[in-house]
């Protein structure tokens, strides 16, 4: 299990920042994952990725589900050692998912409230960029273990992928 005194790595944000510029590269929300392993005092990266809902046809496959559904065949469906780096606060399904995988720590850059801010302003059709308001930490609250949730890391450069623009 990873302490509640955890503190996320900058090169790990910085990693799931380009993972989201490459989906959006490639006509998908830029939002990007990366998944490390906490063991022994090291920290690995284990997966990385980006947001595949557009390109795929699901609403539901968003990056943080099919990322931890990826580690979880490799090291087994919990993840106690590992945590998820992202660049956009998880929905309440993402959320109920690292629930279930037992997740070691959440690292988000921008929340659901900043989501839903942009979408109001600049959605398009497009990308609408519709939120869930509901907070991750609510669901970790209501589910059977204690996830440390650090929001807000990168922020700023994490707001700049709602505008980054396919090049």
């Amino acid at each position: 299990m990873i302490a509640a005194s955890y503190k996320p790595k900058k090169k790990f944000m910085q990693l799931a920042i380009a993972e989201a510029k490459r989906a959006r590269d490639r006509g998908d929300y830029p939002i990007g994952v990366v998944i490390t392993r906490v063991t022994d005092g090291r920290e690995v990266v284990i997966a990385s990725a980006g947001n595949r809902v557009k390109t795929s046809g699901s609403s539901i496959k968003h990056v943080e589900l099919e990322t931890l559904k990826y580690v979880s065949s490799g090291y087994g469906r919990y993840l106690t050692e590992f945590a998820l780096y992202t660049t956009h606060e998880p929905c309440a399904m993402c959320a109920g998912a690292c629930v279930w995988a037992r997740i070691g720590a959440v690292v988000y850059g921008v929340s659901q409230e900043d989501i839903a801010a942009y979408g109001r302003k600049r959605g398009t059709e497009q990308y609408k960029w519709r939120a869930c308001l509901i907070p991750c930490r609510l669901v970790f609250e209501k589910g059977n273990h204690s996830i440390p949730v650090i929001g807000g890391f990168l922020r700023d450069e994490c707001k700049k992928l709602f505008s980054y623009k396919a090049g």
